[in-house]
This record gives structure tokens, C-alpha cells and sequence, in this order.
């Protein structure tokens, strides 16, 4: 499952203040005091705002033009974080692993639950739950892989939930098109349509040779996803302890090259940090905060512990080319690289001693 909070910035606003619920407001990353904001951009605002037009990363003068009746608040992460951790609570009582993903955004997996139930029960008691003791709504997405259920949890907002058992994935992938994948940006949008490729169901009869050529391993990533073949595990965090490094940008950026370059500068850092502690790791995750404050986070897992810069180095470039780079509105102040799931290296020699090989085992 993918559990998203529907308008979060805005829906925790309402919880404090019942006034707004039902107008058009929005929150605003700005330094300025509340009942004096001028100036700043949209973090996040109601679905009454976004009937106007009113969008997320939008300069603050346009939005007002759009919604002369717009009511501001600024962004409070701290009391946004209270929220959240009430939801995230819930969230862990109903899974068997339990993912965070952002701050509005989960993934579970429910497997050994559904043995006793249906997806859709389950989900919909999750939803009755949030709303009951949160006071929020969300969407929630039910499928077989990690990507489609955040294709789904997207398909029916706000407040909805979409099923799609796995007989049934690849006809309900097939139709959508290609940006409904979090991952594709703007720019492999423009590129895929230059190859005929629209849809998703375009992309998974294309050929994988083709794909790979053009985009290296992220083609093999997209065509893996079409067929709803993907099999990103829903992986616990905060069980190990990560190593991280970020790089604030002197000068915003919207350019895919540039990240890339700030994230490959912060590989030794975290591979030697690494090394100094005795550590090997399964995930490398990129995470970029724009220009909005928004922060959005990519990341893949190895099958097996790594130990070299190698492992980090190969996926970095596959890591930032599954964010957007359309314009500048989406431009990106930082960048962060971290290393997850560790194990010491006492530890893994264990674990490699009791875990024979077939022919060990014979």
C-alpha cells in the first residue's frame, strides 16, 4: 500500500483553525509574520485553491492573482511533524513492514494481513482510523509492487482509494501515460515521446536494448516498472543508523548535470565514513530540497551488502535522473547522498557463516 495524505500542509492549518475548511488557502514558505506575508511561494494549498489554479513551488504573486481571496499561512514544519507522527503511528499498527516515505507519505506491506481480510478492508480501515483519530483524509493505493501502489494512491484524490490486484496491473498501468511514474521527469518525458512513447503500455512492448541505450540502467528501471515487474521490497528505516552528507547550492538549480555533480562530490565523504566505522550498506539514497523547501527523496537497494565506492558511484546518476528538472520553479538549493541499512562488518561475516551456499550446504 501506498498511503498518501491528501493536501497535508493545508489539512493540518483546518485541524487548528476549522474557519478555513471549505475556502481557498494556501501555505507559504516565506520569512515574513503571518498576517504580514507579501511575498514567498507556495508551499501547498486546499483543493478550494487549486479550482483557481493555485499550484505547489507558485511565486506567491501569481497564486494571489489567480485567488485575489487566497488566505495565507506560513509553513510550520514543527507542528506539521507532530501531525505526521500521529498518522505514521497508525500506519505501523496495520503493516507488516512500514516505510516512511516523506512527511505525508507511506508505504506498507500488508501481505500476511490480507490472509484474514481484503486489501479493500483493510485500507478502508486504515482510512477510517486517520480520519477518526487524525482528523485527515488520504488516498491510498493497493497493488502487488511498490510503484503502481504510488501510481494508484495518486488515480482517484482526494480521499480515494484505488485496488488493482495483480491479474489486473498491467491493464491498469497501460493506458496511463509515462508521467504518472514518480521518477520520470519532464525531460525523459520529452525524450520518450522523440521514440514514440507516450504511455505506459508503450514503454513496456518497447525494446529493452533500445531503452537501455538511450537512458543506461534508468531505461532497464522504466521498462522493469511498465510490466509491473518491479520489486522494490517496502524496507523499515530507522533499524540501522545512516550515514549521510549534504551540499547546499551556492546557486539554485534546475539543471539535472549540476546535481549530479553535487551529488557525486559527496560520494567519498560517505564512503569514508563508512569504512572508518566498519560498515556495509544495501541503499543509496539521493534527496534534493527545492527551491519551495519541498524535499523529495529517491533510493535503490543492492541484493547484498556492498563495501566499495563502487556500489555507491554506479547508481548515483540512475538516482538523480528519477527526479524533475522541467524549469526553474523546480529548482533545487540542496542536495543530500546517505547510506542505509548498515551492518558492521563483524556482523555480516556472521550472518555470511550461518548463510551457506548451495554446494557449501550439500
Amino acid at each position: 500500500m501506498c498511503v498518501d495524505l491528501n493536501a497535508f500542509y493545508p489539512s493540518c492549518e483546518e485541524l487548528r483553525n476549522p474557519t478555513l475548511r471549505g475556502k481557498p488557502h494556501a501555505v507559504i514558505m516565506t520569512r515574513q509574520k503571518e498576517d504580514e506575508i507579501t511575498k514567498g511561494v507556495v508551499s501547498s494549498c486546499s483543493y478550494e485553491a487549486r479550482r483557481f489554479g493555485v499550484r505547489s513551488a507558485m511565486p506567491l504573486s501569481m497564486a494571489t492573482s489567480l485567488c485575489p481571496n487566497l488566505i495565507l499561512r506560513s509553513v510550520n514544519i514543527s507542528y506539521y511533524s507532530q501531525v505526521s507522527k500521529g498518522v505514521m503511528k497508525i500506519l505501523r499498527e496495520c503493516a507488516d513492514a512500514f516505510e516512511q516515505a516523506s512527511i505525508d507519505e507511506a508505504f506498507l506491506d500488508c501481505t500476511s494481513i490480507r490472509g484474514h481480510t481484503t486489501p479493500e478492508n483493510i485500507a478502508m480501515k486504515i482510512k477510517e482510523r486517520i480520519k477518526k483519530e487524525c482528523g485527515l483524509l488520504c488516498s491510498i493505493g493497493v497493488t502487488s509492487t511498490k510503484a503502481s501502489a504510488k501510481i494508484a494512491s495518486d488515480y482517484h484524490k482526494p480521499d480515494g482509494l484505488t485496488v488493482v490486484y495483480p491479474y489486473n496491473l498491467t491493464k491498469f498501468l497501460f493506458p496511463l501515460e509515462v508521467g504518472r511514474v514518480a521518477g520520470i521527469g519532464a525531460k525523459t518525458q520529452e525524450r520518450l515521446k522523440g521514440l514514440g512513447i507516450d504511455t505506459l503500455g508503450q514503454l513496456a512492448k518497447a525494446d529493452l536494448n533500445m531503452l537501455i541505450k538511450n537512458f543506461g540502467a534508468n531505461g532497464h528501471w522504466m521498462w522493469t516498472l511498465a510490466n509491473g515487474r518491479d520489486e522494490d521490497l517496502v524496507m523499515p528505516r530507522g533499524d540501522r543508523i545512516s550515514i549521510s552528507s549534504e551540499n547546499t547550492l551556492t546557486v539554485h538549480r534546475a539543471s539535472r548535470d549540476k546535481v549530479l555533480e553535487a551529488v557525486d562530490d559527496l560520494i567519498d565523504r560517505v564512503f569514508e565514513r563508512a569504512q572508518a566505522h566498519d560498515y556495509l550498506f544495501r541503499t543509496v539514497g539521493v534527496k534534493i530540497v527545492r527551491a519551495d523547501f519541498t524535499i523529495e527523496t529517491r533510493e535503490i537497494s543492492h541484493l547484498d551488502f556492498q563495501n566499495t565506492r563502487e556500489s555507491i558511484s554506479s547508481v548515483t546518476a540512475t538516482l538523480v535522473d528519477r527526479f524533475s528538472y522541467s524549469n526553474d520553479k523546480q529548482a533545487i538549493r540542496k542536495v543530500g547522498l546517505k547510506l542505509s541499512h548498515l551492518i558492521s562488518g563483524n556482523e555480516y561475516k556472521k550472518i555470511k557463516k550461518i548463510q551457506k551456499t548451495i554446494p557449501e550446504f550439500f
